[in-house]
């Protein structure tokens, strides 16, 4: 090849180089990608405390309770979309001063209810899950204030675009759960104090998260706020919490239907296999915020879509080849014995969590364009799931494989019902930019 051809493909790239350096998304990308593996590795590193020092049976306990709580917390990431998406497009930082101060009063209001009702069902939940003690239910439920306090402030430093900030709570955070598991173990506090070590971090997040914003606090708020649309934030809990129960029911029907330490053995699986989830956290992070801003703008969500499609579709299956190949050696090196049987699990987690990467990504950009039908069928996905399992749950492994039909029905019924198809993106990828508006029909 000449010089000369290949010149104008070096300027070419060059440019590449340079918009990439200089583009606000990507170092935001960069930034919440390493907070999101530091937040995603101190949580593995947690629960690998766990399961050394507690066993397959008592590590069920505390698996049930990550997952009940997941349950609960994991929807109020549609409280923070939505708070992100409303404060990127208000103009005004008083407004957005306004809005922070009524959305911190009205979650902690929340907060306490949850904690509240979560207290008068430790019976009942103890009894569900087969847990031992009461007291370790206790312990799971104590985080679920400051999570839900935590989720306002998230979606202030996400809508204000200060993704350092963000990156820095998640992280400190996050490492603050294996560092004080430890000791707690070692004091011989069990299951319980386990789960108390979440409580105490998610009081850690809110205290970062509102240090990141005192300047927004310390603003003038304006007489009258902005008016969040609640039909859509019912749209969006729902959307969510549907998603949560997708990705994390499996283990409390496990605990329903197995022995406790076929319970553990598969929680374990399930803590390595939901990596693949998590990894591409980042990409929906910045990409909620980002939408939602050229939605208001009038500029079509379309490349920002199929970029992140693009992102999360390569790392997770990446990811899952990976998973495939984890000899069982490694496992029990890093578990222990009695997790031998999780190895068979991983490649089947890897499949079903990288489809569901997927269908969160659609879900926030449906969330950004303010559109009710992909969240509507999210939950059809995941009452589904529950239902084909409580019918039909002859091992462990039929538990995953069943979330894996779930996720991939949600992703080619998508693929054949809904505008934002990526057979349909891929063939106007081509064509000049449209209006957000204009979302052509099937």
């Amino acid at each position: 090849m000449s010089s000369s051809a290949s010149s104008p493909r070096l300027a070419g790239l060059r440019r590449i180089l340079i918009r990439l350096r200089t583009s606000h998304g990507v170092r935001a990308g960069i930034v919440l990608t390493v907070a999101t593996l530091v937040l995603n590795g101190a949580a593995y590193l947690y629960n690998v405390a766990c399961i050394r020092y507690l066993g397959s049976s008592v590590y069920g306990d505390v698996a049930a309770m990550l997952a009940l709580f997941a349950l609960v917390s994991l929807p109020l990431a549609s409280i923070q979309s939505l708070l992100a998406r409303e404060v990127a497009q208000l103009a005004s930082q008083d407004a957005v001063a306004a809005l922070l101060r009524r959305g911190a009063i009205v979650a902690a209001g929340i907060g306490v209810a949850l904690t509240l009702l979560g207290v008068a069902l430790v019976k009942p939940i103890q009894a569900a899950l087969n847990i031992e003690s009461p007291v370790i239910v206790l312990a799971g439920i104590s985080a679920i204030f400051f999570a839900v306090m935590a989720t306002v402030l998230y979606g202030f430093l996400q809508g204000e675009l200060r993704f350092n900030a963000l990156g820095v709570t998640y992280g400190v955070s996050g490492l603050a759960r294996p560092v004080l598991v430890v000791p707690a173990l070692l004091l011989g506090l069990g299951a319980a104090g386990a789960l108390a070590v979440n409580t105490i971090a998610g009081l850690l997040a809110v205290g970062l998260a509102s240090i990141a914003l005192r300047d927004v606090l310390r603003r003038q708020a304006v007489d009258v706020l902005p008016h969040l649309d609640r039909g859509q934030m019912a749209l969006l809990l729902v959307g969510s919490l549907a998603f949560a129960s997708l990705t994390n029911v499996d283990v409390l029907l496990a605990a329903a239907f197995f022995p406790n330490d076929v319970v553990g053995v598969y929680a374990a699986a399930a803590l390595i296999g939901k990596a693949v989830l998590f990894l591409p956290t980042a990409v929906v992070t910045v990409l909620l915020p980002k939408a939602a801003t050229r939605v208001a703008a009038g500029i079509s969500t379309r490349s920002i879509l199929l970029a992140s499609a693009a992102v999360t579709a390569l790392v997770t299956l990446t990811a899952t080849l990976v998973l495939a190949l984890v000899p069982e050696s490694l496992l029990v090196w890093a578990f222990g014995g009695d997790f031998r049987e999780s190895t068979a699990l991983l490649g089947w987690f890897g499949l079903a969590m990288s489809a569901a990467a997927l269908v969160n990504v659609y879900l926030s950009v449906y969330f950004a364009e303010r559109d009710a039908r992909f969240p509507l069928l999210v939950v059809a996905a995941a009452l589904a799931q529950v239902a084909v399992v409580v019918a039909w749950h002859p091992s462990p492994q039929a538990i995953v494989q069943v979330t894996l039909v779930c996720c991939s029905a949600v992703m080619v019924i998508h693929e054949i019902a809904f505008p934002f198809a990526l057979h349909r993106l891929l063939r106007r990828s081509g064509l000049a930019p449209v209006s957000s508006g204009e979302i052509s029909p099937p």
